[in-house]
């Protein structure tokens, strides 16, 4: 089967030296036969991990490859896609349904070491980072800007590369291996729709080139887009009535973030009750009781009219429409020099929704309640606008224009007969606008409110509500004067230069001794703009997941030299060392790492393999230059809970709730360092089965993270109460120590016994949280180590055609952290996924091919496990049942295709072909009402592609 993975063992044209034949180049769309092992007549080639050349590319550490032909076989649509599903990448990241800020960008997570620690390279060269931070905090390499028409293969080196390439390798590299030396002109035409409706996509290109006696050429061009799929269109979660079922009669309300239109008497701690049919005035805001939720009475009891379906609006996939080209021309001059140069672009329009709709406090900023003296009590009136009030949906979502660039040039050539050398230079840059819904308070205070009145004898304003108003759908001319669209922008660059040698030194009895050497300069930079209306003394309106303020630039110089020694015919020692330097304004640094692996072969068919590295990351730049960031978080009031004695219910309705959170960048921050290690072999064990296994091990010392908001809530209940959230638990701090004394002023609280309004409430004995500041620290310890397995086997051609098939298992045996050198060592693999499953089967005969992929992510921890089960109604209170983890998603793909003419070929494809998307946790409350970022809601797609192919 062509385009297979071929793990550890294989890599360009060794691919067809093992069990699975695997085409070489991309655009060749028929398999090729399977062959014997040959690689002392293989051509010498350069793989993801080594910069020496070599015709054996079995390296002392595993290196996964995937050909464009394979993402294709096994049904993704785009690159990103595809690297999601390889077992390495074991760590989660952002779902579409919550990426916030950056909703059409998507990193990866190797190893669960943090999405910033996986080094992007296209063709050897780095790319700029994504111009807004990932979650508001540290920068990150963009994989879904990758168009697929672009790429031949993709190499993947899970594990520390610092020694090769130097920061941000610290989990890995990914290489992507663009299409060269093309020959003729090949067309695609994709269309696609899921089966439960909405989401249709398309996909359009073209690539071609020409080869001539001294020259090549290679160009392309693709158009591709999918059309954003609401929760609305997934009936099964687009509401907040429609929880898992085991807990459904305990969820009675929604929860209090979704709200509708509700008045609120402060002075009774009760809703008012709208007017009669009020509610049915307005679309989807029944009328509801609000009773409480898991047995706990709600914080406002009563009537209001609440959103029935207040998720409606989010995007469970985002939608996008992008357009790429690129290029790559060679030319060779009679002395044997080669000159080249390349260059892509990539635009791209994205639109989402990962925030509730349009909604509003009134007096909000400026204590959110008045006096009123028509009702006779202190009031808060909080609303929700409506679709039907804005005519659309449009108005509601988010967008964003991004266009990146890169273009690099540069010559090859030979010294003597044994070295070769490569000269590079290059710039890439990317750029972001982001526009955004916004609500402009003062025009909604005027609308609602009217002018102030006067103010009562404790400071309370004084406004008589306009309850029409209020309690009416507003026009849609009424929409347009109190909302807005904000505009941030972000960009983002690297500018690069190379030299590169390689060859052979010497010989020695055993062969020759490799050696390759580099020296790399380059500078990068990042600048943030934010809507200058959502900050400072002139903000007018709010940025949905907060505003972020930054920028700066640095230098990055390096050196390095590897080795490959020969100590026996069947025995092989590599060795590196790299030296790099960064510079900025206001700082310098430098960082030495090297690595050392063995390659012992006993026989023809086996390796026995290991490998160590040193490994650093110089801190992200927003780590670093971050000026301002800020925006509005919910979490649990731990240190009121403790102190009412309410524990372990720390998320009842007056205890859960929004407050601003700051956070600023640390120039006092040290780089990261680490260690990795890998051990295993690969084995052949028949020209058709070839298996592999190897341990890893890796670990960060100094590991910079933002310092967890939550994190601070529950430190600063320890320092304030003396004891923890939960009985039983150690305590992680000392009450009256200097480390107490930095955690408690990172919160900023109302006076005791009141809450952030400065208003006398009983809720709140240690006062409301009104801040809580954050920002990046250096933790102490990081550790992850696990097993990889595969297995690649090939039935003989038959007649009932050629049968291949594929395995890879990874699993996760260690998660290990530690938040300084004093805090005790938290296992927390059982906080995380564990095991990952990616395995297919493929058919070929005569021009008929099919494959299917399957994918299986292990169990993941709901949001109460390890807890007692809620009790139901009629159930023992005193029994305890246990909540285990949920069930572990397989997701398959299966393709076919039909070779009609020489040229022509049709190919469908079948996504999540058993449509899982409807599981929910069981104990789950709230929207998506399971992981986003395990479990699909799409469902399954189906697509069709016409393939053309003319000279």
């Amino acid at each position: 089967m062509k385009g297979n993975i071929q793990t550890s063992t294989l890599a360009a044209a060794l691919l067809t030296a093992l069990s699975l034949p695997h085409a070489a180049h991309a655009q060749s769309s028929q398999p090729q036969p399977a062959a014997a092992p040959a690689a002392t007549d293989l051509e010498k080639v350069a793989v993801t991990g080594s910069r020496i050349k070599r015709a054996q590319v079995e390296g002392p550490a595993p290196v996964t490859i995937i050909g464009a032909e394979q993402i294709k076989r096994e049904g993704f649509a785009n690159v990103y896609e595809a690297l999601s599903t390889l077992t390495e990448v074991t760590g989660t990241v952002q779902a579409d349904v919550n990426k916030g800020p950056t909703p059409n960008a998507s990193p990866l997570n190797l190893r669960n070491l943090g999405p910033g620690r996986t080094l992007l390279l296209i063709d050897g060269r780095r790319v700029a980072d994504y111009p807004l931070p990932y979650e508001g905090r540290g920068n990150f390499a963009n994989f879904n800007n990758i168009p697929m028409a672009m790429v031949e293969r993709i190499e993947v080196l899970a594990s520390g590369g610092s020694a090769i390439y130097g920061s941000d390798a610290m989990a890995g590299v990914i290489n992507v291996i663009l299409k060269k030396n093309y020959n003729g002109d090949e067309v695609r035409i994709k269309g696609g729709t899921t089966t439960r409706g909405g989401g249709d996509s398309f996909d359009l290109s073209w690539v071609g080139g020409r080869t001539g006696e001294k020259w090549s050429a290679t160009y392309g061009l693709q158009w591709s887009g999918r059309e954003t799929l609401f929760a609305g269109d997934r009936p099964f979660v687009d509401s907040d009535y429609e929880p898992g079922s085991r807990v459904k009669p305990l969820v009675n309300d929604a929860w209090p973030w979704i709200w509708g239109v509700e008045l609120i008497d402060l002075g009774n701690k009760r809703r008012v009750t709208p007017p009669d049919g009020a509610c049915e005035r307005f679309q989807d805001l029944p009328l509801h009781d609000f009773i409480g939720n898991e047995g706990n009475p709600p914080e406002f009891p009563g009537y209001s009219c609440t959103q029935g379906k207040g998720n409606a609006l989010w995007s469970l996939r985002n939608g996008s429409d992008n357009k790429s080209a690129f290029g790559n021309f060679q030319y060779e001059f009679d002395n044997g020099m080669q000159a080249w140069i390349s260059a892509s672009l990539w635009d791209s329009e994205g639109e989402s929704r990962q925030d509730e709709a349009l909604r509003f406090t009134l007096l909000d900023g400026r204590g959110g309640s008045w006096y009123d003296p028509q009702l006779g009590q202190r009031i808060q009136g909080r609303r929700a606008f409506t679709v039907a009030e804005a005519g659309q949906r449009k108005p509601f979502l988010f967008r964003t224009n991004e266009r990146s660039w890169d273009v690099a040039g540069g010559l090859r050539g030979h010294f003597g007969e044994k070295f070769d050398w490569d000269a590079t230079v290059g710039r890439t840059e990317y750029e972001v606008k982001f526009s955004f819904p916004a609500i402009l308070q003062s025009a909604i205070d005027d609308y609602f409110l009217g002018p102030q009145q006067g103010v009562t004898d404790d400071g309370t304003p004084i406004y008589t509500l306009d309850q029409n108003r209020f309690w009416n759908p507003m026009s849609g001319d009424a929409f347009r004067s109190m909302t807005t669209r904000g505009h941030s922008s972000a960009e983002s660059w690297m500018n690069q230069a190379q030299f590169a040698v390689n060859g052979e030194l010497f010989h020695l009895p055993a062969g020759p001794v490799g050696f390759a050497a580099v020296l790399e300069a380059g500078s990068q930079g990042y600048r943030l703009h934010p809507d200058p209306l959502t900050f400072g003394p002139g903000k007018q309106y709010d940025q949905p997941g907060g505003v972020n303020q930054g920028g700066g630039d640095r230098k990055r110089y390096a050196a390095g030299v590897e080795f490959k020694v020969p100590l026996l015919e069947s025995l092989n020692l590599t060795a590196a060392g790299r030296y790099d330097r960064y510079k900025d304004d206001s700082r310098k640094e430098g960082n030495f790492t090297w690595n050392t692996g063995l390659e012992w072969r006993p026989v023809d068919r086996l390796l026995l393999r290991a490998s160590y590295n040193t490994t650093f990351r110089a801190p992200d730049m927003h780590y670093l230059f971050a000026t301002s960031g800020t925006g509005t978080q919910e979490d649990s009031d731990i240190a009121n809970c403790v102190r009412r004695d309410l524990q372990p219910s720390c998320g009842s309705q007056d205890l859960y709730y929004r407050h601003d959170i700051s956070r600023t960048g640390n120039l006092k921050l040290e780089s990261e360092t680490g260690k990795s290690w890998s051990a295993g072999f690969v084995w052949d064990a028949t020209d058709n089965l070839s298996l592999s296994a190897d341990y890893w091990r890796m670990n960060i010392d100094n590991q910079v993270q933002d310092f967890s908001i939550t994190d601070i809530l529950d430190l600063e209940s320890e320092c304030i109460n003396g004891v923890p959230k939960e009985a039983g638990n150690p305590l992680r701090v000392t009450p009256g120590s200097a480390e107490c004394d930095s955690i408690v002023s990172r919160v900023s609280r109302s006076a005791p016994g009141t809450n952030a309004s400065g208003l006398p409430d009983a809720n709140y004995p240690l006062g409301q949280v009104r801040s809580v500041f954050s920002g990046p620290i250096n933790l102490s310890y990081r550790e992850v180590a696990g097993v990889d397995v595969s297995a690649r086997y090939r039935i003989p051609t038959t007649s009932w055609g050629d049968f291949s098939f594929a395995f890879n298992y990874t699993n996760q045996l260690k998660t290990n952290t530690r938040r300084d050198k004093g805090s005790p060592l938290l296992e927390q693999r059982d906080d995380e996924i564990r095991s990952f499953i990616r395995a297919s089967a493929s058919w070929e005969r005569g021009p008929w091919t099919a494959t299917l992929f399957a994918n299986r992510i292990g169990h993941v921890n709901g949001d109460s496990y390890g807890r007692c089960a809620p009790r139901l109604p009629g159930e023992d209170p005193s029994v305890c049942g246990h909540v285990d983890k949920l069930k572990a998603p397989i997701y398959f793909n299966l393709t076919a295709g039909y070779q009609m003419t020489d040229k022509a070929r049709v190919n469908l494809y079948i996504d999540n072909l058993f449509d899982e998307a409807e599981y929910k946790d069981p104990y789950k409350m709230f929207f998506i009402y399971a992981n986003e970022r395990v479990f699909s809601r799409v469902g399954r797609e189906v697509s069709a592609e016409l393939v053309y192919k003319f000279d």
